[in-house]
């Protein structure tokens, strides 16, 4: 039976792998989108709703952000992918997921939890992480504002 941990991996792997592979930029942004939605959605099943919902927060500021951007910056011809090179790329997608599925790694690492729930342990570590992603978008922001700004003078 299939756990619901190697169907987020793959659909993690996947979704990531076609919001870079994809030429057209609505369905590059829409694909990260639900690569962000199944990540919340990993983090909640983990039992850290609050890293969930930062990450969803901050995913749907930087969905914004890449929306925008891509749909003012890029050229207006019409992208040339198939339907082939789209499957090819799910497909190269879900093989390079295979080894998380097969392998397991296990750190040998001794923790003294002191009683710290799972959820409190994961936003502490993901802290910077989660601020080092809004400085990212906010550079990503000032940058797509400036070529605005340059395209209209």
């Amino acid at each position: 039976m299939i756990s619901y941990e190697i169907v987020f991996t793959v659909a993690l792997v996947v979704s990531t792998f076609l919001a870079v592979h994809l030429e057209e930029s609505v369905h590059a942004v829409a694909s990260f989108g639900f690569m962000i939605i199944l990540l919340s959605g990993l983090y909640f099943s983990l039992g850290a709703p609050f890293a969930a919902v930062f990450q969803l927060a901050i995913g749907v500021g930087t969905l914004a952000v890449f929306f925008l951007a891509g749909e003012m910056l890029a050229s207006k011809k019409e992208p040339t992918q198939r339907l082939r090179g789209k499957l090819l790329g799910v497909l190269a997608a879900v093989i390079l997921s295979l080894p998380s599925i097969a392998l397991s790694v296990t750190p040998n690492v001794q923790i003294n939890s002191k009683g710290v729930p799972f959820s409190e342990a994961l936003w502490g570590l993901r802290g910077l992480d989660v601020a080092a992603q809004g400085f990212v978008i906010l550079v990503i922001s000032m940058g797509v504002a400036i070529i605005l700004k340059r395209r209209r003078s």
